[in-house]
């Protein structure tokens, strides 16, 4: 099978596209602005870019499934500039779709939305269904959310099929200490450091977190789930402050956070509760998360410390 991927130089992408080579039947191809030193045999790297038609033609042209992980910007501040993330995001999008049509191959879309941005804010705190009303308080979700409905209105004119998979928060790697965005892999390695770590908004906020290898799991069912149209939550189904997480990955690392709590607008503006009903993913993919939360994080402290990671490859620096 051959298997395009459009962010897969990204945390995500990175990480799913060392998973897919460990199947030899699947042949992938990526969708890059700059060229990558990665080399496999099942691995083609297309230089090329969303806002180009004939880039994305390119891509394909020579697949069969597209897993679309490509996204600019984060929740927390995607709202400074809405026309810039628009530009950044939207746009890349339909050019992509718009080349899908004019080409004339129907593909099979993987794509990768946000379970923890769509919903938006709730007051019943229950575990969110694909059901549910969407409410998105942040360009970040609504981009999201715009792109699901592009997608749907392509499967209804018959230029593709789709599978939505609105993920939660996955874990499972180092991340840099800059970023805005993959709380536990940042925390960790400002833990590690002895940097600050900054705390946007309330420390209660709760999110439903998944490991790495449970979303690429998930993934590679929906490649091969090819219906007309579909939406399905990926995650755990339970849900972690951002207080008890810090205070685990000191109890698994045996170190001491230095903290700052920042509460400017964009922080206060985030989601309080975020947790996924993932029953229809069970009965739809005959998928369900394998890496119980605390064994998991457990699990990478563990690799961290052992790898001596503040200086090592095993941080995802994107």
């Amino acid at each position: 099978m051959n298997i395009g991927i459009t962010g897969g130089t990204g945390f995500l992408g990175a990480y799913l596209i060392k998973y897919l080579l460990n199947n030899t039947s699947y042949k992938i191809w990526g969708l890059t602005r700059n060229p990558v030193e990665e080399t496999h045999e099942n691995l083609n790297w297309i230089i090329g870019d969303l806002n180009s038609e004939y880039d994305c033609v390119t891509l394909i042209k020579n697949i069969d499934v597209l897993i679309h992980l490509a996204h600019n910007n984060s929740p927390l501040i995607s709202n400074n500039n809405i026309l810039s993330d628009s530009n950044l995001n939207l746009i890349p999008n339909l050019t992509l779709l718009e080349g899908i049509k004019k080409y004339g191959k129907k593909v099979h879309v993987v794509y990768i939305s946000s379970g923890g941005t769509v919903y938006g804010h709730l007051n019943n705190y229950i575990p969110l269904k694909e059901t549910d009303l969407c409410a998105p308080a942040s360009s970040y979700a609504i981009q999201k959310l715009a792109v699901e409905y592009y997608l749907q209105l392509w499967s209804n004119l018959s230029h593709i099929s789709a599978t939505i998979l609105r993920l939660s928060n996955p874990y499972g790697v180092l991340l840099p200490s800059s970023r805005k965005q993959g709380l536990i892999g940042v925390a960790l390695n400002t833990l590690i450091k002895g940097e600050i770590l900054k705390i946007y908004g309330n420390p209660q906020n709760i999110r439903d977190y998944i490991h790495l290898d449970d979303m690429c799991r998930a993934i590679e069912k929906a490649v091969n789930h090819k219906k007309k149209y579909e939406i399905l939550n990926i995650g755990s189904g339970k849900g972690h402050s951002v207080e008890e997480i810090t205070d685990l990955l000191e109890e698994y690392t045996n170190l001491k956070f230095k903290k700052e709590y920042i509460n400017d607008e964009n922080s206060r503006n985030l989601i309080d509760w975020n947790i996924l009903d993932i029953t229809k993913a069970g009965n739809k993919l005959g998928w369900e998360p394998e890496i119980e939360f605390n064994k998991g994080l457990q699990a990478l402290c563990k690799e961290v410390i052992q790898s001596n990671a503040k200086n090592s490859d095993f941080i995802f620096n994107i």
